[in-house]
């Protein structure tokens, strides 16, 4: 099939697994995460728009599980519907709008399986391709020490990408006047994120990841729990420009990384993680 735009349709199969897994969330410690794949967050899912997508999930884990993919218009009742340990899962979706989109645990409560990890991204990039841009994915998520702390929002470590500070450690990087492109989404499950780049302005914001929500000229931009966006920026000048959850309590809690603009920098364009 070809879609307007001569972009061709294609099938893609997605396999997830969920299982449990010892991950580290800062320097200092580790969780005991519910998983897809073994990652926090789980592997990034990129299709076109008008693809179809083939989906299994395959449940290696001690509990029940599921699936719920925001990028698509299906029965709940049965896509995302629970599986036992040792079940799979499958199921068809055709991605129709281009855009960010979250994926996540649907199984009671849900609160527990977003919280310990349980959570993902699905990029639909639109029939006219965006212009090329170096590109990073960014999840910002909530670490709690238990089921009461997540009712009552005493989260313990709010975090880009599953780990604390890990982009302090290991700054991104991009050169002087080159576009980048941020993914970013907030998974919560419970608190609002207010992205921002210290020193930049960003040239566009896309709500939802969709072209056609183009917001021009932004300081800081609004993403709730579930939602995500696209920001596009660039920096004139070399540098070192952190980006943050402008809420602050949550940046010093983890939700903080850093930009190194150099001339040097590595001229790769990949997404992370």
């Amino acid at each position: 099939m070809i879609l307007p735009g001569g972009t061709s349709a294609a099938t893609v199969k997605v396999h997830l697994t969920a299982e449990e897994k010892t991950l580290p969330i800062s320097a200092e410690e580790t969780y005991e995460a519910w998983t897809y794949n073994g990652k926090v967050p789980g592997p990034v899912v990129r299709v076109k728009q008008g693809d179809q997508v083939e989906f299994t999930l395959e449940n290696k884990g001690a509990r029940p599980h599921s699936i719920d993919f925001h990028a698509a218009r299906i029965n709940p009742g049965v896509a995302y519907r629970s599986i036992g340990v040792g079940e799979t899962n499958s199921f068809t979706w055709k991605a129709e709008y281009p855009g960010l989109f979250a994926y996540h645990c649907g199984t009671s409560p849900m609160i527990q399986h977003v919280a310990n990890g349980m959570f993902g991204v699905v990029i639909v990039d639109p029939q006219k391709p965006m212009r090329p841009a170096r590109e990073y994915v960014l999840v910002q998520s909530e670490f709690y020490p238990d089921v009461p702390a997540m009712m009552e929002k005493r989260r313990k470590h709010v975090v880009f990408n599953g780990r604390a500070n890990q982009y302090i450690e290991k700054p991104l990087t991009a050169k002087p006047g080159e576009l980048v492109r941020l993914y970013i989404v907030n998974i919560g499950p419970n608190n609002f994120s207010a992205i921002h780049v210290i020193g930049g302005i960003f040239d566009a914001v896309y709500e939802s990841g969709n072209p056609a929500n183009a917001v021009r000229g932004v300081q800081t931009w609004t993403i709730p729990p579930a939602g995500g966006a696209i920001f596009e920026l660039t920096f004139p000048e070399e540098g070192s420009y952190p980006i943050v959850t402008h809420s602050l309590s949550d940046a010093l809690s983890g939700a903080i990384g850093v930009i190194n603009v150099s001339k040097d920098a590595d001229g790769k364009t990949e997404l992370v993680p």
